[in-house]
């Protein structure tokens, strides 16, 4: 007797990241939360609130409009000796 498997694979396009750190991003609606270093969904719900944890902290979705920004294109290390040559 032989199994199969079925595999799923969903993506989403990630917009914006918090920014109290780069490694939460979200999708473009807000309504999906991603730790990028895991590759976990961390969308959690406090008294009937989606939201998310961080530092202890909840973070409503509804209320993080101000703490989110674009993800930039470019990633630079400014302490990197090559960007730092003249």
């Amino acid at each position: 007797m032989q199994y199969t498997t079925n595999n799923i694979l969903i993506s989403y396009e990630l917009k914006y990241q918090f920014s109290l750190c780069n490694h939460i991003q979200f999708t473009q609606d807000l309504k999906k939360v991603f730790n990028f270093q895991s590759g976990n969904e961390i969308t959690a719900s406090n008294n009937m609130k989606k939201g998310f944890w961080y530092n202890r902290q909840f973070y409503r979705l509804d209320k993080i409009k101000d703490l989110v920004e674009l993800i930039p294109k470019y990633n630079f290390n400014f302490n990197d000796i090559l960007t730092n040559l003249k």
